[in-house]
Protein backbone atom coordinates (compact mmCIF):
# COMPACT_ATOMS: atom_id res chain seq x y z
CA UNK A 1 0.00 0.00 0.00
CA UNK A 2 1.47 3.77 -0.83
CA UNK A 3 1.39 5.88 1.44
CA UNK A 4 1.19 9.89 1.84
CA UNK A 5 1.11 12.34 5.10
CA UNK A 6 -1.44 15.12 4.01
CA UNK A 7 -0.45 18.03 6.97
CA UNK A 8 -3.71 20.03 7.31
CA UNK A 9 -4.24 23.70 7.33
CA UNK A 10 -7.09 23.60 10.14
CA UNK A 11 -5.83 21.42 12.58
CA UNK A 12 -2.41 21.81 14.36
CA UNK A 13 -0.40 19.11 14.14
CA UNK A 14 -2.80 16.52 11.94
CA UNK A 15 -2.20 14.66 9.12
CA UNK A 16 -4.01 12.51 6.83
CA UNK A 17 -2.78 9.02 5.44
CA UNK A 18 -3.78 8.25 1.75
CA UNK A 19 -3.37 5.08 0.43
CA UNK A 20 -4.51 2.77 -2.49
CA UNK A 21 -3.57 -0.47 -3.79
CA UNK A 22 -0.31 -0.72 -5.79
CA UNK A 23 -0.15 -1.64 -9.49
CA UNK A 24 2.19 -4.92 -8.10
CA UNK A 25 -0.54 -6.15 -6.02
CA UNK A 26 -3.11 -5.61 -9.63
CA UNK A 27 -5.00 -8.94 -9.76
CA UNK A 28 -4.88 -10.57 -13.20
CA UNK A 29 -5.89 -7.90 -16.13
CA UNK A 30 -9.18 -8.37 -18.14
CA UNK A 31 -7.62 -9.12 -21.59
CA UNK A 32 -9.58 -10.41 -24.51
CA UNK A 33 -7.95 -11.05 -28.08
CA UNK A 34 -9.42 -11.03 -31.81
CA UNK A 35 -12.47 -9.96 -33.16
CA UNK A 36 -11.49 -6.29 -34.37
CA UNK A 37 -9.42 -5.73 -37.10
CA UNK A 38 -7.17 -3.23 -37.29
CA UNK A 39 -8.11 -0.21 -38.87
CA UNK A 40 -5.76 2.75 -40.79
CA UNK A 41 -7.83 5.28 -38.57
CA UNK A 42 -9.90 5.49 -36.39
CA UNK A 43 -11.71 8.45 -34.90
CA UNK A 44 -12.89 9.29 -31.36
CA UNK A 45 -15.35 11.97 -30.18
CA UNK A 46 -14.86 13.90 -26.64
CA UNK A 47 -18.41 15.37 -25.54
CA UNK A 48 -17.32 17.58 -22.73
CA UNK A 49 -19.52 19.04 -20.16
CA UNK A 50 -22.73 18.19 -21.46
CA UNK A 51 -24.64 18.96 -18.04
CA UNK A 52 -27.53 16.95 -19.28
CA UNK A 53 -30.99 18.41 -17.46
CA UNK A 54 -33.43 15.97 -19.16
CA UNK A 55 -36.10 18.40 -19.07
CA UNK A 56 -38.84 15.49 -19.98
CA UNK A 57 -37.22 12.76 -17.82
CA UNK A 58 -36.98 14.92 -14.82
CA UNK A 59 -40.42 16.15 -15.62
CA UNK A 60 -41.91 12.74 -15.13
CA UNK A 61 -40.67 12.67 -11.31
CA UNK A 62 -43.62 15.15 -10.35
CA UNK A 63 -47.13 16.06 -10.59
CA UNK A 64 -46.97 17.96 -14.17
CA UNK A 65 -50.30 19.54 -13.15
CA UNK A 66 -48.77 22.72 -12.96
CA UNK A 67 -45.61 22.13 -15.12
CA UNK A 68 -45.07 24.06 -18.39
CA UNK A 69 -45.50 22.41 -21.89
CA UNK A 70 -43.53 22.10 -24.82
CA UNK A 71 -46.02 22.37 -27.70
CA UNK A 72 -46.81 18.87 -28.10
CA UNK A 73 -48.56 18.82 -24.75
CA UNK A 74 -45.69 16.98 -22.99
CA UNK A 75 -44.58 18.76 -19.59
CA UNK A 76 -41.36 19.84 -18.52
CA UNK A 77 -39.12 21.01 -15.69
CA UNK A 78 -36.45 23.34 -16.41
CA UNK A 79 -35.08 26.33 -15.11
CA UNK A 80 -35.68 29.94 -15.54
CA UNK A 81 -33.90 31.98 -18.40
CA UNK A 82 -32.85 34.54 -15.13
CA UNK A 83 -30.92 31.94 -13.50
CA UNK A 84 -29.29 30.79 -16.74
CA UNK A 85 -27.70 34.48 -17.24
CA UNK A 86 -26.25 33.70 -14.26
CA UNK A 87 -24.52 31.24 -15.15
CA UNK A 88 -21.37 29.99 -16.97
CA UNK A 89 -23.75 27.36 -18.48
CA UNK A 90 -27.05 27.02 -19.74
CA UNK A 91 -29.44 24.70 -18.10
CA UNK A 92 -32.10 23.29 -20.44
CA UNK A 93 -31.21 23.03 -24.01
CA UNK A 94 -28.58 20.33 -23.33
CA UNK A 95 -31.59 18.45 -23.67
CA UNK A 96 -31.88 18.89 -27.27
CA UNK A 97 -28.12 19.41 -28.17
CA UNK A 98 -26.86 16.19 -26.51
CA UNK A 99 -29.49 14.43 -28.99
CA UNK A 100 -28.76 16.82 -31.73
CA UNK A 101 -24.86 15.50 -31.57
CA UNK A 102 -25.38 11.87 -31.08
CA UNK A 103 -27.47 11.95 -34.12
CA UNK A 104 -24.65 13.66 -36.08
CA UNK A 105 -21.91 11.39 -34.51
CA UNK A 106 -24.03 8.38 -35.88
CA UNK A 107 -24.15 9.74 -39.54
CA UNK A 108 -20.34 10.22 -39.43
CA UNK A 109 -20.10 6.23 -38.36
CA UNK A 110 -18.11 7.10 -35.13
CA UNK A 111 -18.36 4.53 -32.69
CA UNK A 112 -16.33 5.61 -30.16
CA UNK A 113 -17.42 8.67 -27.82
CA UNK A 114 -15.66 9.83 -24.63
CA UNK A 115 -17.40 11.84 -21.86
CA UNK A 116 -14.42 14.06 -19.82
CA UNK A 117 -16.91 14.40 -16.82
CA UNK A 118 -19.67 16.90 -16.17
CA UNK A 119 -22.26 14.69 -18.29
CA UNK A 120 -24.87 15.72 -15.93
CA UNK A 121 -26.66 18.58 -14.19
CA UNK A 122 -25.50 17.72 -10.68
CA UNK A 123 -25.74 14.29 -10.52
CA UNK A 124 -29.27 13.84 -9.52
CA UNK A 125 -30.52 10.53 -10.08
CA UNK A 126 -33.40 11.47 -12.86
CA UNK A 127 -30.26 12.71 -14.84
CA UNK A 128 -28.18 10.25 -14.36
CA UNK A 129 -30.81 7.70 -15.50
CA UNK A 130 -31.64 9.38 -18.55
CA UNK A 131 -28.59 9.84 -19.74
CA UNK A 132 -27.70 6.10 -19.28
CA UNK A 133 -31.14 5.59 -21.13
CA UNK A 134 -29.82 8.02 -24.08
CA UNK A 135 -26.24 6.11 -24.21
CA UNK A 136 -28.02 2.92 -23.98
CA UNK A 137 -30.71 4.25 -27.20
CA UNK A 138 -27.05 4.96 -29.57
CA UNK A 139 -25.02 1.92 -28.16
CA UNK A 140 -27.97 -0.38 -28.99
CA UNK A 141 -29.18 1.40 -32.38
CA UNK A 142 -25.36 2.66 -33.92
CA UNK A 143 -22.89 0.39 -32.21
CA UNK A 144 -21.80 3.25 -30.15
CA UNK A 145 -19.64 3.11 -27.44
CA UNK A 146 -19.66 5.51 -24.67
CA UNK A 147 -16.29 5.74 -21.94
CA UNK A 148 -17.46 8.43 -19.33
CA UNK A 149 -14.84 9.65 -16.15
CA UNK A 150 -16.00 11.58 -13.31
CA UNK A 151 -16.33 15.50 -13.22
CA UNK A 152 -16.82 18.27 -10.65
CA UNK A 153 -20.31 17.69 -11.27
CA UNK A 154 -21.23 13.71 -11.03
CA UNK A 155 -20.30 13.98 -8.15
CA UNK A 156 -20.58 17.62 -6.45
CA UNK A 157 -19.36 15.49 -3.61
CA UNK A 158 -18.15 12.20 -2.94
CA UNK A 159 -20.93 10.72 -1.30
CA UNK A 160 -25.31 11.04 -2.34
CA UNK A 161 -26.71 14.46 -0.05
CA UNK A 162 -29.93 16.29 -0.66
CA UNK A 163 -30.40 18.15 -3.76
CA UNK A 164 -32.87 21.15 -5.41
CA UNK A 165 -32.67 23.98 -6.69
CA UNK A 166 -34.98 27.16 -6.36
CA UNK A 167 -35.18 28.42 -9.79
CA UNK A 168 -37.34 26.10 -11.72
CA UNK A 169 -40.21 27.54 -13.67
CA UNK A 170 -43.48 26.60 -12.73
CA UNK A 171 -46.87 26.71 -15.79
CA UNK A 172 -47.38 30.62 -14.84
CA UNK A 173 -43.36 31.38 -15.52
CA UNK A 174 -42.63 31.76 -11.88
CA UNK A 175 -39.53 30.74 -9.83
CA UNK A 176 -40.22 27.59 -7.46
CA UNK A 177 -38.29 25.58 -5.44
CA UNK A 178 -38.32 21.84 -6.67
CA UNK A 179 -35.69 19.65 -4.13
CA UNK A 180 -35.40 16.11 -2.29
CA UNK A 181 -37.33 14.90 0.44
CA UNK A 182 -34.22 15.23 2.65
CA UNK A 183 -33.33 18.40 1.27
CA UNK A 184 -33.92 21.50 4.20
CA UNK A 185 -36.45 23.32 1.66
CA UNK A 186 -38.74 20.16 1.76
CA UNK A 187 -38.46 19.08 5.70
CA UNK A 188 -39.68 22.62 6.26
CA UNK A 189 -42.55 22.44 3.91
CA UNK A 190 -41.29 25.62 1.57
CA UNK A 191 -40.68 23.60 -1.44
CA UNK A 192 -43.11 23.82 -4.42
CA UNK A 193 -42.61 19.82 -4.86
CA UNK A 194 -40.48 17.22 -3.25
CA UNK A 195 -38.59 14.10 -4.79
CA UNK A 196 -35.91 12.46 -4.48
CA UNK A 197 -35.09 11.89 -8.13
CA UNK A 198 -33.49 15.70 -7.13
CA UNK A 199 -31.04 14.50 -4.57
CA UNK A 200 -27.03 14.23 -5.60
CA UNK A 201 -25.84 11.50 -6.04
CA UNK A 202 -22.00 10.01 -5.32
CA UNK A 203 -19.83 8.28 -6.58
CA UNK A 204 -21.72 4.79 -6.00
CA UNK A 205 -24.93 5.05 -7.50
CA UNK A 206 -23.69 7.33 -10.77
CA UNK A 207 -20.84 4.96 -11.19
CA UNK A 208 -23.10 1.87 -10.87
CA UNK A 209 -26.52 3.48 -12.94
CA UNK A 210 -23.36 4.29 -15.78
CA UNK A 211 -22.13 1.17 -15.75
CA UNK A 212 -21.96 0.16 -19.24
CA UNK A 213 -20.70 3.10 -20.46
CA UNK A 214 -16.84 3.11 -18.84
CA UNK A 215 -16.75 2.56 -15.48
CA UNK A 216 -16.35 -1.92 -16.09
CA UNK A 217 -15.36 -3.52 -18.64
CA UNK A 218 -17.46 -4.83 -21.16
CA UNK A 219 -17.34 -8.61 -23.33
CA UNK A 220 -16.27 -6.19 -26.34
CA UNK A 221 -13.28 -4.40 -24.82
CA UNK A 222 -9.57 -6.28 -25.76
CA UNK A 223 -8.33 -4.92 -21.88
CA UNK A 224 -9.52 -3.25 -18.79
CA UNK A 225 -7.64 -2.27 -16.37
CA UNK A 226 -7.82 0.19 -12.85
CA UNK A 227 -5.36 1.29 -10.63
CA UNK A 228 -6.32 -1.03 -7.67
CA UNK A 229 -6.19 -4.58 -9.19
CA UNK A 230 -10.02 -4.64 -9.33
CA UNK A 231 -12.77 -3.88 -11.07
CA UNK A 232 -15.44 -4.35 -8.68
CA UNK A 233 -16.52 -0.46 -8.14
CA UNK A 234 -16.87 -0.99 -4.16
CA UNK A 235 -12.86 -1.52 -3.96
CA UNK A 236 -11.75 1.65 -6.30
CA UNK A 237 -10.66 4.46 -4.05
CA UNK A 238 -7.97 5.38 -1.48
CA UNK A 239 -8.23 4.47 2.14
CA UNK A 240 -7.54 8.28 3.88
CA UNK A 241 -7.32 8.11 7.71
CA UNK A 242 -6.59 10.38 10.34
CA UNK A 243 -3.26 11.40 12.39
CA UNK A 244 -2.01 7.79 10.40
CA UNK A 245 -4.88 5.99 12.33
CA UNK A 246 -6.93 3.66 11.20
CA UNK A 247 -9.54 3.97 13.51
CA UNK A 248 -10.86 7.70 11.65
CA UNK A 249 -10.65 6.38 7.78
CA UNK A 250 -13.03 7.32 4.78
CA UNK A 251 -12.74 5.43 1.85
CA UNK A 252 -12.60 8.17 -1.42
CA UNK A 253 -13.14 6.25 -4.16
CA UNK A 254 -11.52 6.91 -7.80
CA UNK A 255 -13.14 5.56 -11.13
CA UNK A 256 -9.88 5.88 -13.55
CA UNK A 257 -9.29 3.29 -15.76
CA UNK A 258 -7.48 2.40 -18.77
CA UNK A 259 -9.24 0.31 -21.55
CA UNK A 260 -8.86 -1.38 -24.99
CA UNK A 261 -12.10 -0.63 -26.90
CA UNK A 262 -10.70 -1.33 -29.99
CA UNK A 263 -7.38 -3.35 -31.32
CA UNK A 264 -4.30 -1.03 -29.74
CA UNK A 265 -5.89 1.55 -29.03
CA UNK A 266 -6.25 2.52 -25.00
CA UNK A 267 -8.06 5.15 -23.58
CA UNK A 268 -6.96 6.84 -20.50
CA UNK A 269 -10.01 8.16 -18.20
CA UNK A 270 -8.23 10.04 -15.21
CA UNK A 271 -10.60 10.50 -12.37
CA UNK A 272 -8.86 13.77 -11.34
CA UNK A 273 -11.93 14.50 -8.92
CA UNK A 274 -10.02 15.91 -5.50
CA UNK A 275 -12.38 16.27 -2.47
CA UNK A 276 -10.62 18.17 0.36
CA UNK A 277 -11.19 17.88 3.69
CA UNK A 278 -13.09 19.73 5.85
CA UNK A 279 -12.38 19.52 9.69
CA UNK A 280 -12.07 15.65 10.16
CA UNK A 281 -12.15 12.89 8.59
CA UNK A 282 -15.07 11.44 11.06
CA UNK A 283 -17.36 14.36 9.87
CA UNK A 284 -17.82 13.55 6.74
CA UNK A 285 -17.73 16.90 5.13
CA UNK A 286 -15.83 17.74 1.99
CA UNK A 287 -15.26 20.58 -0.75
CA UNK A 288 -16.88 20.38 -3.84
CA UNK A 289 -13.77 20.01 -6.69
CA UNK A 290 -13.73 22.52 -8.56
CA UNK A 291 -11.01 24.62 -7.61
CA UNK A 292 -8.80 21.38 -7.11
CA UNK A 293 -7.81 20.02 -10.63
CA UNK A 294 -3.98 18.54 -10.89
CA UNK A 295 -2.77 20.73 -8.36
CA UNK A 296 -4.43 19.18 -5.70
CA UNK A 297 -4.31 15.43 -7.03
CA UNK A 298 -0.27 15.84 -6.43
CA UNK A 299 -1.10 16.43 -3.00
CA UNK A 300 -3.89 13.54 -2.22
CA UNK A 301 -3.07 11.32 -5.23
CA UNK A 302 0.42 10.65 -5.54
CA UNK A 303 -0.28 6.87 -6.83
CA UNK A 304 -2.35 7.89 -9.29
CA UNK A 305 0.71 9.70 -11.04
CA UNK A 306 3.03 6.63 -10.32
CA UNK A 307 0.12 4.45 -12.08
CA UNK A 308 -0.56 6.74 -15.61
CA UNK A 309 3.51 6.95 -15.69
CA UNK A 310 3.22 3.25 -16.09
CA UNK A 311 0.07 3.00 -18.22
CA UNK A 312 2.14 4.60 -20.77
CA UNK A 313 5.15 3.20 -20.16
CA UNK A 314 3.21 -0.43 -20.80
CA UNK A 315 1.70 1.52 -23.71
CA UNK A 316 5.04 2.09 -25.88
CA UNK A 317 6.09 -1.44 -24.90
CA UNK A 318 3.39 -2.89 -26.07
CA UNK A 319 2.71 -0.63 -29.30
CA UNK A 320 -0.50 0.81 -28.17
CA UNK A 321 -1.97 4.21 -29.01
CA UNK A 322 -2.90 6.42 -26.09
CA UNK A 323 -5.31 8.87 -25.87
CA UNK A 324 -5.67 10.10 -22.11
CA UNK A 325 -8.87 12.50 -20.89
CA UNK A 326 -10.65 13.24 -17.95
CA UNK A 327 -12.67 16.59 -16.69
CA UNK A 328 -9.56 18.79 -15.45
CA UNK A 329 -7.13 20.71 -17.83
CA UNK A 330 -3.57 19.36 -17.14
CA UNK A 331 -1.91 23.02 -18.61
CA UNK A 332 -2.75 26.85 -19.48
CA UNK A 333 -6.24 27.26 -20.89
CA UNK A 334 -5.54 30.87 -20.68
CA UNK A 335 -2.69 31.37 -23.79
CA UNK A 336 -0.10 32.32 -21.07
CA UNK A 337 -1.77 35.67 -20.77
CA UNK A 338 -2.04 34.53 -16.34
CA UNK A 339 0.00 37.63 -15.59
CA UNK A 340 -2.34 40.11 -17.62
CA UNK A 341 -5.15 38.77 -15.72
CA UNK A 342 -3.54 38.73 -12.57
CA UNK A 343 -2.62 42.38 -12.66
CA UNK A 344 -5.95 43.91 -13.91
CA UNK A 345 -8.55 41.74 -12.14
CA UNK A 346 -6.36 39.82 -8.73
CA UNK A 347 -4.90 36.77 -7.97
CA UNK A 348 -8.06 34.87 -7.28
CA UNK A 349 -10.25 36.63 -10.61
CA UNK A 350 -11.19 34.85 -13.61
CA UNK A 351 -11.42 31.32 -11.91
CA UNK A 352 -7.11 31.69 -11.74
CA UNK A 353 -7.35 29.28 -8.79
CA UNK A 354 -7.99 26.32 -11.64
CA UNK A 355 -4.62 26.97 -13.48
CA UNK A 356 -2.61 23.78 -13.22
CA UNK A 357 0.96 25.73 -11.99
CA UNK A 358 4.13 25.05 -14.00
CA UNK A 359 5.21 22.37 -11.68
CA UNK A 360 1.90 20.75 -11.85
CA UNK A 361 2.19 20.62 -15.65
CA UNK A 362 5.79 20.17 -15.79
CA UNK A 363 4.97 16.41 -13.35
CA UNK A 364 2.12 15.38 -16.03
CA UNK A 365 4.54 15.94 -18.69
CA UNK A 366 6.98 13.74 -16.82
CA UNK A 367 4.36 10.73 -16.26
CA UNK A 368 5.01 10.43 -20.56
CA UNK A 369 1.51 11.17 -21.45
CA UNK A 370 1.40 13.12 -25.47
CA UNK A 371 -2.22 13.91 -25.96
CA UNK A 372 -4.61 14.89 -22.86
CA UNK A 373 -8.89 16.17 -24.10
CA UNK A 374 -10.05 17.98 -20.86
CA UNK A 375 -13.20 19.86 -19.95
CA UNK A 376 -14.08 22.06 -16.68
CA UNK A 377 -13.88 25.65 -18.16
CA UNK A 378 -16.04 25.71 -20.58
CA UNK A 379 -14.03 27.01 -23.58
CA UNK A 380 -11.86 25.52 -26.13
CA UNK A 381 -7.80 25.79 -25.98
CA UNK A 382 -4.85 24.14 -26.94
CA UNK A 383 -1.55 24.06 -25.24
CA UNK A 384 1.36 22.83 -27.18
CA UNK A 385 4.76 21.89 -25.50
CA UNK A 386 8.15 23.77 -26.99
CA UNK A 387 9.43 19.90 -27.78
CA UNK A 388 7.75 17.44 -30.12
CA UNK A 389 7.45 14.72 -27.30
CA UNK A 390 5.76 17.06 -24.49
CA UNK A 391 2.21 17.22 -23.51
CA UNK A 392 -0.28 18.54 -25.47
CA UNK A 393 -3.52 19.74 -23.86
CA UNK A 394 -6.88 20.52 -25.58
CA UNK A 395 -9.84 21.96 -23.91
CA UNK A 396 -12.65 20.49 -25.24
CA UNK A 397 -15.34 23.33 -25.22
CA UNK A 398 -18.58 22.28 -23.30
CA UNK A 399 -22.18 21.93 -25.35
CA UNK A 400 -23.71 24.13 -22.47
CA UNK A 401 -22.04 27.15 -23.11
CA UNK A 402 -20.49 29.67 -26.02
CA UNK A 403 -18.48 28.38 -28.14
CA UNK A 404 -20.89 24.87 -28.33
CA UNK A 405 -18.82 22.08 -29.41
CA UNK A 406 -17.08 19.22 -29.55
CA UNK A 407 -13.67 17.44 -30.31
CA UNK A 408 -12.33 14.56 -32.53
CA UNK A 409 -9.29 12.65 -32.18
CA UNK A 410 -8.38 10.81 -35.73
CA UNK A 411 -5.64 8.32 -35.44
CA UNK A 412 -3.54 8.06 -38.46
CA UNK A 413 -1.32 4.99 -39.03
CA UNK A 414 1.49 6.69 -38.85
CA UNK A 415 1.94 6.93 -34.88
CA UNK A 416 -0.01 11.12 -35.57
CA UNK A 417 -2.98 12.24 -34.14
CA UNK A 418 -5.24 15.17 -35.60
CA UNK A 419 -7.43 16.98 -33.07
CA UNK A 420 -10.25 19.00 -35.00
CA UNK A 421 -13.02 21.12 -33.02
CA UNK A 422 -16.48 20.92 -34.42
CA UNK A 423 -18.75 23.83 -33.34
CA UNK A 424 -22.73 23.45 -33.46
CA UNK A 425 -24.65 25.71 -34.64
CA UNK A 426 -27.43 23.85 -35.95
CA UNK A 427 -29.27 22.06 -33.50
CA UNK A 428 -33.34 21.19 -33.96
CA UNK A 429 -35.47 22.19 -31.73
CA UNK A 430 -33.00 24.65 -29.26
CA UNK A 431 -35.71 27.21 -29.12
CA UNK A 432 -38.69 24.93 -27.66
CA UNK A 433 -38.33 26.54 -24.60
CA UNK A 434 -38.85 30.20 -25.66
CA UNK A 435 -42.61 30.48 -25.01
CA UNK A 436 -42.11 29.46 -21.98
CA UNK A 437 -39.63 32.47 -20.97
CA UNK A 438 -41.46 34.81 -22.74
CA UNK A 439 -44.40 33.83 -19.78
CA UNK A 440 -41.04 34.47 -17.24
CA UNK A 441 -40.19 37.33 -18.61
CA UNK A 442 -43.69 38.54 -18.78
CA UNK A 443 -44.06 38.03 -14.93
CA UNK A 444 -40.07 39.70 -13.91
CA UNK A 445 -41.36 42.59 -16.07
CA UNK A 446 -44.81 43.14 -13.73
CA UNK A 447 -43.00 42.54 -10.31
CA UNK A 448 -39.60 43.81 -10.76
CA UNK A 449 -37.66 46.09 -12.91
CA UNK A 450 -34.84 43.22 -13.73
CA UNK A 451 -36.27 41.88 -16.69
CA UNK A 452 -33.36 40.27 -19.01
CA UNK A 453 -33.11 41.43 -22.48
CA UNK A 454 -35.40 39.96 -24.84
CA UNK A 455 -33.20 39.19 -27.81
CA UNK A 456 -31.80 35.78 -26.56
CA UNK A 457 -35.38 34.91 -28.12
CA UNK A 458 -34.41 36.10 -31.17
CA UNK A 459 -31.63 33.74 -31.91
CA UNK A 460 -32.19 32.02 -35.25
CA UNK A 461 -29.87 29.31 -34.20
CA UNK A 462 -28.29 27.28 -31.57
CA UNK A 463 -24.57 29.48 -31.74
CA UNK A 464 -26.61 32.71 -31.94
CA UNK A 465 -28.50 31.47 -28.92
CA UNK A 466 -25.29 30.59 -27.06
CA UNK A 467 -23.37 33.96 -27.76
CA UNK A 468 -26.59 35.92 -26.58
CA UNK A 469 -26.27 33.91 -23.45
CA UNK A 470 -23.01 35.10 -23.08
CA UNK A 471 -23.28 38.37 -23.69
CA UNK A 472 -25.96 38.32 -20.61
CA UNK A 473 -23.59 36.12 -18.46
CA UNK A 474 -20.93 38.72 -19.17
CA UNK A 475 -23.06 41.48 -18.52
CA UNK A 476 -24.90 40.49 -15.34
CA UNK A 477 -22.15 38.28 -13.60
CA UNK A 478 -18.55 38.70 -15.41
CA UNK A 479 -18.30 42.39 -15.87
CA UNK A 480 -21.01 43.35 -13.06
CA UNK A 481 -20.10 41.14 -10.57
CA UNK A 482 -16.46 39.81 -11.35
CA UNK A 483 -13.97 43.24 -12.77
CA UNK A 484 -12.71 46.57 -10.93
CA UNK A 485 -16.52 48.25 -10.21
CA UNK A 486 -15.01 51.57 -11.64
CA UNK A 487 -13.71 49.49 -14.86
CA UNK A 488 -16.97 48.05 -15.35
CA UNK A 489 -18.72 51.48 -14.77
CA UNK A 490 -16.85 53.15 -17.44
CA UNK A 491 -17.31 50.63 -20.30
CA UNK A 492 -21.01 50.45 -19.52
CA UNK A 493 -21.07 53.98 -20.44
CA UNK A 494 -18.90 55.34 -22.82
CA UNK A 495 -18.33 53.93 -26.71
CA UNK A 496 -15.18 52.39 -28.34
CA UNK A 497 -14.13 55.62 -29.13
CA UNK A 498 -14.51 56.89 -25.92
CA UNK A 499 -11.78 54.25 -24.70
CA UNK A 500 -8.96 54.83 -27.46
CA UNK A 501 -9.84 59.08 -27.20
CA UNK A 502 -8.76 58.46 -23.11
CA UNK A 503 -5.82 56.52 -23.62
CA UNK A 504 -4.12 58.55 -26.89
CA UNK A 505 -5.64 61.73 -26.60
CA UNK A 506 -7.32 61.11 -29.87
CA UNK A 507 -8.81 58.71 -32.54
CA UNK A 508 -6.87 58.51 -35.43
CA UNK A 509 -8.75 57.77 -38.91
CA UNK A 510 -7.02 55.05 -39.87
CA UNK A 511 -7.75 53.24 -36.63
CA UNK A 512 -11.49 51.85 -37.28
CA UNK A 513 -14.56 52.64 -39.21
CA UNK A 514 -17.13 55.43 -37.54
CA UNK A 515 -19.86 52.59 -37.11
CA UNK A 516 -16.87 50.35 -34.97
CA UNK A 517 -16.10 53.51 -33.03
CA UNK A 518 -19.79 54.44 -32.34
CA UNK A 519 -19.97 51.43 -30.49
CA UNK A 520 -20.61 50.28 -26.76
CA UNK A 521 -17.33 49.83 -25.17
CA UNK A 522 -18.73 47.15 -23.31
CA UNK A 523 -18.34 45.29 -26.67
CA UNK A 524 -14.64 45.02 -25.74
CA UNK A 525 -15.48 42.66 -23.08
CA UNK A 526 -17.82 40.53 -24.83
CA UNK A 527 -15.39 40.87 -27.38
CA UNK A 528 -12.32 39.65 -24.91
CA UNK A 529 -14.73 36.20 -23.47
CA UNK A 530 -15.35 35.42 -27.41
CA UNK A 531 -11.83 35.05 -28.21
CA UNK A 532 -10.88 33.74 -25.16
CA UNK A 533 -13.76 31.05 -25.14
CA UNK A 534 -13.30 30.32 -28.99
CA UNK A 535 -10.06 30.99 -30.65
CA UNK A 536 -9.47 30.85 -34.23
CA UNK A 537 -13.77 30.08 -34.32
CA UNK A 538 -14.62 33.78 -33.37
CA UNK A 539 -15.69 35.97 -36.10
CA UNK A 540 -15.79 39.21 -35.00
CA UNK A 541 -17.01 41.30 -37.85
CA UNK A 542 -13.63 42.42 -38.23
CA UNK A 543 -12.64 43.95 -35.37
CA UNK A 544 -9.55 41.84 -35.11
CA UNK A 545 -8.27 43.97 -37.00
CA UNK A 546 -8.94 46.83 -34.78
CA UNK A 547 -7.02 44.68 -31.79
CA UNK A 548 -4.30 44.27 -33.76
CA UNK A 549 -3.78 48.25 -34.62
CA UNK A 550 -4.37 48.81 -30.72
CA UNK A 551 -1.88 46.56 -29.86
CA UNK A 552 0.83 47.78 -32.24
CA UNK A 553 -0.19 51.53 -30.95
CA UNK A 554 0.37 50.47 -27.64
CA UNK A 555 3.48 48.60 -28.06
CA UNK A 556 4.90 52.27 -29.04
CA UNK A 557 3.16 54.08 -25.62
CA UNK A 558 5.39 55.13 -23.70
CA UNK A 559 3.26 57.47 -21.65
CA UNK A 560 2.74 57.17 -17.72
CA UNK A 561 -0.59 56.38 -16.62
CA UNK A 562 -2.61 56.20 -13.92
CA UNK A 563 -6.23 55.21 -12.76
CA UNK A 564 -8.85 54.82 -15.45
CA UNK A 565 -6.79 55.65 -17.88
CA UNK A 566 -4.06 52.50 -16.45
CA UNK A 567 -6.90 50.20 -16.05
CA UNK A 568 -8.41 50.91 -19.97
CA UNK A 569 -4.89 50.33 -21.03
CA UNK A 570 -4.81 47.22 -19.35
CA UNK A 571 -7.84 45.98 -20.88
CA UNK A 572 -6.72 46.40 -24.08
CA UNK A 573 -3.36 44.72 -23.93
CA UNK A 574 -4.98 41.92 -22.18
CA UNK A 575 -7.69 42.45 -25.69
CA UNK A 576 -4.47 42.54 -27.48
CA UNK A 577 -2.76 39.69 -26.52
CA UNK A 578 -5.75 37.37 -26.53
CA UNK A 579 -6.36 38.50 -30.04
CA UNK A 580 -2.99 37.77 -30.82
CA UNK A 581 -2.71 33.85 -29.51
CA UNK A 582 -5.66 33.04 -31.14
CA UNK A 583 -5.91 28.71 -30.51
CA UNK A 584 -6.03 27.05 -34.42
CA UNK A 585 -8.88 25.09 -34.69
CA UNK A 586 -6.96 22.27 -35.89
CA UNK A 587 -3.71 20.52 -34.26
CA UNK A 588 -1.56 17.62 -35.52
CA UNK A 589 -0.32 15.26 -32.84
CA UNK A 590 3.22 13.13 -33.55
CA UNK A 591 4.02 10.40 -31.16
CA UNK A 592 0.20 9.40 -30.51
Amino acid sequence: MGRILIRTLYVAISYFVLTGCAIDNAEPQHELSGGIEEQPKTTIAFLADIHLHDVVASAKKLDTSDLPRLANGSPVLIRSMQAQLHSTRLFNENYFVLRAILDELANKGIELVALPGDFSDDGQPANIEALANLLDEYHTRYGMRFFAINGNHDPVRPFTRPGGKVDFLDKHGKEVVVASNDHPKCISNTAWQCSDAFREWGYREIARTLIQHGFSPSSEDQYYETPFGTTDLDKRGWQWCENDSDDACVFMPDMSYVVEPQKDIWLLAIDANVYEPVGKLSDRKFKGSGNAGYNALMVYKPELIKWIKSVVERARRKGKRLVSFSHFPMADFYDDTKNELVTLFGETSMQLKRMPTPETTAALAQTGLRLHMAGHMHLYDTHTPGSATGLVNVQVPSLAAWVPGYSLVTLNSDNSADVDTVIQSSVPGFNSLFPIYRKEREQLRISTDSAWWPDILEADDYLMFTDAHLRGVVHHRFVGKEWPKPLAKYISEHSIADVITLLFGEVSIDIADKKTLEMPAMTLAYDYYRIRNAGRFVDLKGREALYERLGTRLENTTNSMSGMQLQIKQLLKLLAIANQRQDPTHIHVTGV
